[in-house]
């Protein structure tokens, strides 16, 4: 019964129905109650949020070392997004939300979303597609002499340090079994080999490598806005405003002053969202500045948890090349 019921837990997609499968249903039944929680009181509000983190941070943590792969941390931030998203639409436009503020929300997160959707396709594609095989005498086909040395790495912490094919010969997966080019690492979680890999992404379900990297981090920036316009949206509108300043005529407001906000359920429900959307992008600003920091050295979060510290020329010229995807 267990078996047929989940069977039957389709949503219409392109090109066909797509199958959900009961542990996304449970995770988003799961983080909805935990969020409308919050809204019953302040104990309740300040419980759940000092207990969340340190549960996504645990199972995060948990799942690194089995290296599993999962889908709870996608469905997670995704149905974060989108309950925000539903949030705003529901409740805080009756409470005098400007039209151009709504849409202006409405775009950064579409955007935020296309950009994560693409950079996890473009993973699930991948760079290697097209290399040779190790077997089948395939080498004669590949650039460089016939008797050219075959270095075989299985794992990221065995992988090339970012040398040239010609100083250690050709590097080939012993997992995957393919000729892949310099700094090219095999994910144990993903069981692929991707070109610059950056790091695998639990939140995504997917590696970031030099397909993607550009995707994410235009996803990561994306949301980041929309999630802080969220905020200040929301906490603006069940709190009583104040000017701060006004940018190209437009008055940023700020929240003044929030009591007795959870004496009326919807309000607080508001408030906690916002609260919600400032710790998201907390940990959003944390992996953009992550971002920032290796690509303007030049090298990428594996390379530098491995111990791979060489700068790559200067900042301006690592920023070009990651803009070009070079």
């Amino acid at each position: 019964m267990l078996l047929t019921f989940q069977d039957r837990l389709r949503i219409p997609w392109r090109g066909g129905a797509k199958q959900i499968t009961l542990d996304s249903v449970i995770t988003l039944v799961a983080l909805i109650a935990t969020l409308m929680m919050t809204a019953i009181s302040f104990q309740f509000c300040l419980f759940i949020f000092s207990f969340i983190p340190m549960i996504l941070m645990y199972m995060k943590r948990f799942c690194g070392l089995i290296h599993s792969k999962t889908k709870f941390f996608i469905v997670w931030f995704f149905g974060s997004c989108v309950y925000l998203l539903a949030l705003f639409e529901l409740t805080v436009p009756l409470l005098e939300i400007l039209p151009q503020e709504n849409i202006s929300l409405v775009v950064l997160m579409t955007l935020g979303f296309l950009c994560l959707f693409k950079a996890k396709q473009r993973a699930a594609i991948g760079d290697l597609a097209g290399l040779p095989d190790v077997n089948g005498g395939q080498l004669e086909n590949c650039k460089g002499p016939k008797d050219t040395q075959v270095v075989m790495f299985s794992d990221r912490d065995d992988s090339d340090e970012g040398s040239t094919d010609t100083e250690i010969g050709r590097l080939a997966c012993q997992l995957c079994r393919k000729y892949v080019p310099p700094r090219t690492y095999h994910c144990k979680v993903c069981s692929v080999c991707m070109v610059r890999q950056d790091h695998h992404n639990v939140w995504l379900n997917c590696c970031i490598g030099k397909s993607n990297h550009r995707l994410y981090l235009a996803g990561c920036l994306f949301t980041l806005m929309a999630l802080v316009v969220f905020a200040n949206l929301s906490m603006t509108a069940v709190c009583r405003p104040t000017p701060v300043f006004t940018l190209y005529g437009v008055i940023v407001m700020m929240p003044d002053d929030c009591n007795d906000i959870f004496f009326q359920y919807d309000i607080a429900l508001c408030f906690t969202g916002s609260l919600y959307a400032l710790m998201m992008a907390t940990f959003l600003t944390i992996a953009i500045l992550k971002q920032i920091c290796f690509i303007s050295f030049g090298f990428s979060f594996d390379e530098w948890r491995r111990g791979d510290h060489v700068k790559r020329r200067n900042c301006f010229w690592n920023w070009k090349a990651f803009c070009l995807g070079q």
